[in-house]
Order: structure tokens, then C-alpha cells, then sequence
């Protein structure tokens, strides 16, 4: 009865044990994801460093990890040190920062693209965007391969419908950019912009604000012989979706009146989130030339995102540029007068070593252009090298440093191989080009327009669907298991319970311990069972953090285990009944 008594009680503690157990890992299941790519990554590294020790695998292999498993202090300064790019095209002063984006510093010189290249093939859209403060840049570009270059921008005053920002409009009258694209019969189009619910409110209610907006732009317009506007109005609410449909059918009709002799184009931006668009899309359609999905900063709207394009998720219904287009496809949007925008700036993490968790602590830090990364995270100075890897989920490239001083830094950002993916995803749905945010932040490379080229001239090009060459085992069983996420640890739960409860009742049996410990093949199972169990845990504490000796610690604790139980594993015959 004692011995009975005995039993039970080690079982129920066995059963509190694994379900107090199973439910902190329930939790860890829905921690970020985030945090489990940087143990990952964290493991690869100290993994590579293990195998280069002990010399096993390849021996050249095992070396380059091992030496690059710490990204030396010298690459972060380089970093922080080219902190400012990004902010200073962004920012008020422009030109002052121009040089640090030129291709060849000792001739003070932008790479100039090939004045030969093949003209954009009819009915494509090939669109980029000029921001008022990237100054002479576009003197470096191929109009050849531009359709349609957009000024950023009129901001309007949501009070009386005139402009904010007279310096830019100022610019709009003076810079030779729309002489030049003329020249090459690329469309000019003023981007006219308003952002904010109060603002957005106030505007679209008061109509007589619309007429000074419509006879200033008209006036800009005439005075550039422009070929129309762009509208981007942030996410209007969906009180006001009636009254943003008034205000484009009121700008598109008076600009054809005002301009008999020439079409007045207007495009339309929609907001990266689908549910951020209330207004009607098949109302509008009588009034846009082109709408345009804007098909970037996803980082900042998803929970722990970080690429900003990324072409799709593992996770269902997550946002992504495949569920994005198909969702506005679903909204009455005409792919054959529609575009994507995409990116030419990626984005920068910081991170900092969380020693008891055993992992980085990762936040956002800043955008950094492509230009940027090709200059500091492409380096091949001879004292590091930085490989960069491709995630091919989000269809995104990443760097991941890790520091001496338990800092980490990562960049998600795209090249010509995934932006020609996603230029890919767009042709297949029958879209009529792409846009890129925006022209100069890809300076001193050539790889993206060989992209447009290879893309959007000449008579035949082959498209493939992304999506379908992506649908491979590891993304569908990884959907699958998110989606039945909740089926699958209950499922988990209950067999730990069955196993441990079967466990319990087998080795209070004489016979079954006996037979476990009597053979040479099933002592060397129950010394890789009590290796990997002390792992697991060893690895949880974050025990394997703290350097590669504790490797070897335990490989002499399972040592010395499996010599006690060979040799005093027979005592155990004593207690039997």
C-alpha cells in the first residue's frame, strides 16, 4: 500500500511538473518571432564555432565560421558612422549630403547609367518618385527607362487648400528634372499631399478649399507643362470615403476642362493595408488613369515585421504584397491600370543580448537606402567579411552582426534578384509596371535598372509566378502548422502527459528497469535520451550562451553518467519484489 502510495505520488508530481512545463511553453510559442530567429541565429553561429574547435566537418569550413562568429567593434563604428545618410536625404539641408552618395569619390562623380540602353516597351508603367530634397541626383538617371516621375510634393494646407511648403513649390519652378524628362517624353505628375484624420476631415468637408487647391495646381501645372497629379491622401477614415470620392471626380472633370488640348493624367495611391481604404474602388475608377499600391514599410504595421517589402508571410492572412494585391483585386481593382510600388531603402535593427533569456532584444533603429547598404554592409574591407542571407518567406535579404560587446545590428533590405521577384509577382497579375521610393536611393548601382530592362523592354519577356516557385514542403508544412497552431500544442500537451504517465508506470515494473538497463543497446538509448534532456535544459536556462566550454562540460557529465549506470546500474535488481 505504501509502495502504491509512493507511486502515485511521483506520478501526480511527474503530471504537475509536465503540464507546468507544457503551459510556459505554450507561452514561449506565442512570444515574438523575432526573438526565436535571433536564437537561431545565435545557434548556427556558436554551433559552427563548436565544430570548428572540434575539428570536425569541413576543416576550411569550420575556420571561416568560427572567425566570423563576432563581427569585430571597428564594423559597428563604420556603421553608426554612416548613421546620418539616410536622415540627411530626409531631412530639410539636401545637397550638403549628396557626395556621400557617389559612386566614385576620387573623381567626385555620380555613376552615370549606359546612354544606350532599350526604350520601355508600350502600354508599361515604369514610376518613380522624386523627392524635393535628393537635389541633382536625377542627372544620373536613364529617362529611357522612366514613364512617369512624380514631385514630391504639394502639401496641402487642410485650411485653405493652398500649399504648405513654398521652398518645394519654389523648386517645382526652377528644376531642370521635368526639362529633361520632357525631353525623353517622360510624364512629370505633382504629387499633392495630406496627411492626418483631423486634417483629412477638415479638408474634404470644406469644399471651397478645393478650388484654391484646383487653381494653384493649375497654375504649376501650366507653368511646367506637366502632365497631371498625383494624389496621396494617408488612409482617409472611412466617415469621409464618400466626400474623397466627391473631391476626385471635382479635380479630375475641372483639370480636363482647364486643359482641353492636353489629358490631364491623376494617380492614385492606396495604402499599404487594404483595410485602410473605405472608399469604393470601382466608384473611383471612372476618375483614376492609375492607381498605385504601395507596397512598402509592412515592417511598420506588422507585429515584429522587419522586411519592408516582404512578398509574402508564413503566416495566415498576414500582411504581405501577394495578400495585399489580392485583396484589392478583390475590391474591384483593374490590374491592367494598376502598378506596385516597391522600395529602394531597406531597414536597420539594433539589438542587445538578453543573457538570462538567451536571446537579442531587438528594435527598430532607422531606414537606410540601398545605396547605404551597398557602401557599409556590402564592404569587402579584408579585416571582415559579411555575407548577406536571403529569407525566402519575405523574399528578403539580411545582415546579422553580432559584437564583443553583446550588440547585435541588422539590415532587411532588397536587391535586384528579390525586387525582380516582386516586379515578377506584379507582371503575373497582369499590373502594368512597378514604381520605386524613390529615384536617387539606389545611387551608384546599375543592378536594378538592368532589372527594369531586362523586365519591361524588348518584345518577349517570361514572367514567372513567385508565389508558385515559393510553394515548396517547408513554406506549406510552416503555414499549416501556424494556422493549426492552437490543434497542435494541445495535441503536444496530451502525448507528453500519455508518455510520461506510460514512463512512470514502466519503471515502477522491475521487469521493464531491468530490461532497460540489461542491454548495451538500450543503456546507450537512455544515455542519449538523458543527454538530450540535460541539453534541452541547458539550453533553456542559457546555459550554452555563455561559451563553448559548457559543450564539453556536458559531454563529460554524459560520460560520467553512462559510466555510473553501466557499473551501478545492477544495484537496481535489489529492490525488486
Amino acid at each position: 500500500m505504501k509502495k502504491i502510495s509512493y507511486n502515485l505520488v511521483f506520478v501526480f508530481f511527474l503530471l504537475s511538473l509536465t503540464l507546468f512545463s507544457c503551459r510556459r511553453e505554450y507561452s514561449k510559442l506565442k512570444s515574438s518571432t523575432r526573438r526565436v530567429s535571433s536564437e537561431m541565429r545565435y545557434l548556427e553561429r556558436t554551433s559552427g564555432g563548436l565544430i570548428a574547435a572540434l575539428g570536425l566537418g569541413d576543416q576550411s569550413e569550420g575556420l571561416d565560421t568560427a572567425k566570423t562568429q563576432m563581427t569585430p567593434l571597428i564594423q559597428k563604428s563604420f556603421i553608426q558612422d554612416y548613421a546620418f545618410l539616410y536622415d540627411g536625404l530626409n531631412g530639410e539641408k539636401t545637397n550638403n549630403y549628396l557626395q556621400s552618395f557617389e559612386y566614385d569619390s576620387s573623381k567626385n562623380v555620380f555613376k552615370r547609367q549606359d546612354l544606350f540602353q532599350k526604350k520601355l516597351r508600350e502600354n508599361v508603367e515604369v514610376y518613380t518618385w522624386y523627392p524635393y530634397w535628393m537635389g541633382d541626383v536625377w542627372k544620373s538617371y536613364n529617362f529611357d527607362l522612366i514613364s512617369t516621375i512624380s514631385f514630391f510634393s504639394y502639401k496641402i494646407d487642410p485650411q485653405t487648400g493652398s500649399y504648405l511648403n513654398p521652398v518645394q513649390i519654389s523648386q517645382w519652378r526652377e528644376t531642370a528634372l521635368i526639362d529633361s524628362a520632357k525631353q525623353h517624353g517622360t510624364k512629370v505628375l505633382l504629387n499633392l499631399a495630406l496627411e492626418g484624420e483631423n486634417n483629412l476631415n477638415e479638408y474634404l468637408k470644406n469644399e471651397a478649399s478645393w478650388n484654391t487647391t484646383l487653381d494653384s495646381i493649375a497654375v504649376l501645372i501650366r507653368e511646367r507643362d506637366a502632365d497631371g497629379i498625383e494624389i496621396e491622401f494617408f488612409n482617409v477614415p472611412e466617415g469621409s470615403a464618400g466626400k474623397f470620392l466627391d473631391f476626385v471626380s471635382f479635380i479630375k472633370d475641372n483639370l480636363d476642362y482647364r486643359f482641353i488640348a492636353k489629358k490631364m493624367l491623376v494617380s492614385l495611391i492606396l495604402p499599404t493595408q487594404p483595410d485602410n481604404f473605405f472608399a469604393e474602388i470601382e466608384d473611383l475608377d471612372e476618375y483614376i488613369d492609375l492607381f498605385i499600391i504601395k507596397g512598402l514599410d509592412y515592417h511598420e504595421l506588422v507585429e515584429n515585421g522587419t522586411a519592408v517589402a516582404p512578398l509574402r508571410t508564413d503566416v495566415a492572412d498576414g500582411l504581405s504584397l501577394e495578400n495585399s494585391i489580392g485583396q484589392y483585386l478583390k475590391m474591384g481593382l483593374v490590374a491592367e491600370k494598376s502598378i506596385l510600388a516597391l522600395p529602394l531603402y531597406g531597414s536597420q535593427w539594433s539589438g542587445t543580448w538578453d543573457r538570462a533569456g538567451g536571446f537579442y532584444e531587438t528594435d527598430f533603429e532607422r531606414k537606410i537606402t540601398l545605396s547605404e547598404v551597398s557602401r557599409v554592409f556590402e564592404s569587402r574591407d579584408t579585416s571582415y567579411v559579411i555575407s548577406p542571407v536571403l529569407d525566402e518567406v519575405s523574399m528578403t535579404n539580411y545582415f546579422f552582426l553580432e559584437f564583443e560587446d553583446d550588440s547585435s545590428v541588422e539590415c532587411w533590405y532588397d536587391d535586384s534578384y528579390t525586387l525582380a521577384k516582386k516586379i515578377d509577382l506584379a507582371l503575373f497579375k497582369n499590373f502594368k509596371g512597378v514604381g520605386f521610393w524613390a529615384l536617387g536611393y539606389d545611387l551608384g548601382s546599375t543592378d536594378i535598372w538592368d532589372v527594369v530592362e531586362e523586365k519591361f523592354t524588348g518584345n518577349t519577356v517570361y514572367v514567372q509566378d513567385p508565389i508558385a516557385e515559393m510553394e515548396g514542403y517547408p513554406i506549406q508544412v510552416a503555414s499549416f502548422i501556424q494556422k493549426y497552431e492552437k490543434l497542435f500544442v494541445v495535441t503536444f500537451v496530451m502525448l507528453t502527459i500519455i508518455i510520461f504517465f506510460t514512463l512512470a508506470l514502466a519503471f515502477s515494473d522491475w521487469r521493464f528497469r531491468d530490461t532497460i538497463l540489461a542491454r548495451q543497446l538500450y543503456r546507450i538509448i537512455f544515455l542519449f535520451g538523458f543527454i538530450f534532456i540535460t541539453l534541452s535544459i541547458a539550453t533553456y536556462f542559457g546555459i550554452l550562451g555563455q561559451g563553448n566550454w559548457t559543450y564539453f562540460l556536458l559531454f563529460f557529465l554524459g560520460a560520467a553518467a553512462s559510466y555510473y549506470i553501466e557499473k551501478y546500474g545492477g544495484l537496481i535488481k535489489i529492490n525488486k519484489p
